[in-house]
């Protein structure tokens, strides 16, 4: 009989724009949670940012403060993992390196720095568990935009697939910073405010004309507080919805009052009385691009889905599973939105599959390795779009222009790079996007670029004509051979081309053999 194993007790801590929160909690053998603590703490890291650039020595000082007093619980608890994230008010701090060093060297904490579309994918976790009949919603359509400090995030999706995905700079923090000295110079802050938020958002005005989207989550800090104004205090302990009819009654009363009149009357602190309106006016603004007849706020934190990943990828779930072929999606999506040959990004993302799978003792990379170049098979072409000649610098371009959910900036880069020397052009040390890649990045990229170029390279006519291909590894050979009912002069020509790059790599000559079939079967 197995022995039970202890559980896990692990720490998630989102160093946010105006306040740290960590979330302490205990994990069974079958990913079971139980909460120990939650704390959070405020500190005014995103009004530095967003006002000066930088966060002061007095505010790094703070938190510093702050996170040697969440140190100390994890020790009393003892817990041994923990994952310390920030978000865009470190990421957009002129000073980001220096603070990261100085809580590394004053608390011990390693805190990691994460991109949009990796804040983005860890919130969606946390919705996932805390949505009830998430796929029937996700089905009929739904739009999930989380209102931040220093940003908006927004995300569409369809028929159960992710659709779309947004980063906007219009956090409400970041409004009132940006808009605070022309708010002196009008009359009619409001109007000024909403003018300015239009202005970002007519690129998205397609969205209510391409998706029939029935469902608006609304995600943010101060979603809670919201949520009990809209809902008065009678409502029921954990209310999660929000009517049409209280939330615009609610915008109605707040939209020409000020800030001090706003905190006396509704009993809520100055901070959060100068944010309300900006948060308000940008969910109207996107629920009008929905038919929601109701906000659905479930309170969620940056911390809870933390907890979630590392549950995934602890016991490797399915849930895991199912976010993959999301992004993946979004990969495809790309690939449709640029009008690339579908057809041919499949067939090479195929045949680089088979190749990854059989060379797994010699190249030694992981499932995430095979991930990655999944994407780059998907969007390789893209750069097509922009101009034929040189697509591949466009597809590098395009590639680093849409951050993929859950991606952070190292993995993206290895994607363009991967995608931007799939064709004739060998990676060195001179161009700058492969200067941009770390030392083992860019080991990962040339091993994941010559096996893209091979297999591109097998269908280098787009006409998918090799089928049924097997890989056979002998000493410092590698044999493929496959079935064809077509001539494949051109694909093994440019096979022979790129083998040379892969050789260097590997240090294994790759051989391409084609048996030639008639088409009437013979």
């Amino acid at each position: 009989m197995s022995r039970k194993r202890k559980p896990t007790v692990m720490s998630a801590i989102d160093i946010g724009s105006y306040s740290l929160k960590m979330r302490i909690v205990e994990i069974d053998d079958s990913g079971n949670i139980r909460l120990l603590e939650r704390v959070t703490k405020p500190a005014a890291l995103g009004r530095d940012t967003f006002s000066t650039g930088k966060v002061s020595y007095e505010t790094v000082e703070h938190i510093c403060e702050i996170l040697t007093g969440f140190q100390q619980l994890m020790q009393e608890y003892g817990s041994r993992h923990y994952r310390a994230l920030a978000t865009s008010a470190i990421r957009e701090a002129e000073n980001q390196e220096y603070l990261i060093d100085q809580i590394k060297l004053k608390t011990g904490l390693k805190v990691e720095v994460i991109n949009n579309a990796q804040e983005r994918y860890l919130t969606y976790k946390a919705i996932r568990e805390n949505l009830p009949d998430h796929q029937r919603v996700q089905e009929e359509g739904v739009m999930v935009v989380e209102v931040g400090s220093g940003s908006v995030e927004m995300t569409i999706f369809h028929q159960g697939l992710l659709q779309i995905t947004h980063n906007i700079k219009l956090g409400h923090l970041r409004l009132r910073e940006v808009l605070s000295d022309l708010e002196k110079r009008t009359l009619d802050f409001p109007q000024l405010l909403e003018e300015y938020i239009e202005s970002h958002l007519d690129v998205i005005d397609y969205i209510k004309e391409t998706y029939d989207i029935k469902h608006f989550i609304a995600l943010g800090s101060e979603m809670k507080a919201i949520s009990r104004l809209c809902n008065g205090p009678e409502a029921p302990e954990g209310t999660n919805t929000i009517s049409l009819e209280s939330f615009d009654e609610l915008y109605r009363e707040i939209l020409e009052k000020p800030v001090e009149y706003i905190a006396e009357v509704y009993q809520i602190s100055m901070d959060l009385a100068s944010i309300l309106l900006p948060s308000l006016m940008i969910m109207k603004k996107f629920a009008q691009m929905t038919e929601a007849d109701q906000y659905y706020t479930p309170l969620v934190s940056l911390s809870d889905g933390i907890v979630s990943d590392f549950i995934d990828r602890r016991f490797n779930t399915s849930r895991l599973q199912e976010f993959n072929e999301d992004i993946q999606h979004q990969a495809l999506n790309l690939l449709r939105k640029y009008h690339a040959d579908e057809k041919h990004a499949l067939d090479v993302e195929e045949k680089s599959n088979i190749l990854f799978d059989a060379l797994k003792r010699t190249h030694g990379m992981k499932d995430r390795e095979k991930f990655l170049l999944q994407l780059a098979c998907k969007m390789h072409d893209i750069g097509k779009f922009v101009n034929l000649n040189k697509h591949y610098e466009h597809s590098y371009t395009l590639i680093k222009a849409s951050p993929i959910l859950s991606l952070s900036e190292e993995e993206l880069e290895i994607v363009a790079n991967v995608s931007k020397y799939h064709s004739s052009r060998t990676p060195q040390k001179s161009h700058e996007s492969y200067l941009r890649l770390k030392g083992k990045d860019r080991v990962t990229a040339a091993k994941l670029t010559a096996i893209i170029r091979l297999a591109d390279a097998m269908d280098r006519s787009h006409r998918q004509k090799i089928s049924q291909i097997k890989v056979k590894q002998q000493e410092k050979e590698m044999i493929i051979s496959g079935n064809a009912l077509e001539d494949t002069l051109l694909e093994e020509w440019t096979f022979e081309v790129k083998a040379e790059f892969f050789q260097e790599v590997f240090g294994i000559k790759p051989t391409l053999k084609i048996k030639r079939k008639m088409s009437n079967g013979a």
